[in-house]
């Protein structure tokens, strides 16, 4: 089947790919995977978190609803970039990126990853130190990626630095970093909409879900 848009088919494999990530991460990949990887002898891995339900939400089940929402958004933005009907000058993807440049970033993030896996027992390090090194090769070598690259590091901020800063600290870097990625930065619109969210944030996820998110750091609280 021919692409017709170009922008609705990458950017529907993105939301795909993305929300698939997110809920293989919370709820861990198949267990034929699994069971392959360990006859293979490459260990016994432990992958996965609790789901819990909607009333007792485990840590896997706001990933995995998020994730799923997002994937069934992608597929019906990848569908219609097969079907759309719109000029074909307006539907031309100017992507800031190959597909070389794709398989160096995958090839980072799983080699750091599963190296870190292996010599600290946890990726996490590796996570960190694959999103720093692409980080410095696209600004050095593919500056129109730049939106994309905070974008992504926004949510890795975010993530790493939930626990130790808090729900409100993190939310309000998460907005900071990504803003850098507009094409306009002001400050002033950017705190107002970093302390909206962030109240928004700790009374929707700790006060209405009661989700067991910090507030703020342990030395505070």
């Amino acid at each position: 089947m021919q692409i017709k848009n170009e922008k609705d088919f990458w950017a529907g494999l993105m939301f795909m790919g993305f929300g698939l990530a997110a809920m293989i991460i919370a709820v861990g990949p198949p267990a034929f995977l699994v069971a392959a990887w360990k006859s293979m002898g490459w260990g016994n891995p432990e992958y996965g978190y609790q789901m819990g339900t909607a009333l007792r939400m485990g840590p896997a089940y706001f990933p995995t609803v998020l994730g799923g929402l997002l994937a069934i958004l992608g597929l019906v933005v990848f569908l219609r970039g097969l079907l759309s009907k719109l000029p074909p000058e307006t539907m031309k993807a100017n992507m800031s990126f190959g597909i070389l440049d794709f398989v160096v970033g995958v090839a980072l993030f799983a080699g750091l990853g599963y190296g870190s896996k292996v010599l600290f027992k946890s990726g996490d390090y590796g996570m960190l130190a694959a999103s720093v090194i692409l980080a410095v090769l696209s600004f050095l070598f593919r500056p129109k990626t730049k939106p994309l690259i905070l974008i992504l590091a926004c949510g890795m901020v975010f993530a790493y630095l939930l626990k130790p800063l808090g729900l409100v600290l993190a939310t309000i870097l998460l907005v900071f970093v990504a803003a850098l990625g507009g094409h306009e930065y002001k400050t002033k619109e950017v705190a107002i909409l970093a302390v909206l969210l962030s109240l928004f944030s700790v009374v929707v996820f700790v006060h209405g879900l009661t989700l067991p998110f910090p507030i703020w750091p342990a030395f505070l609280q």
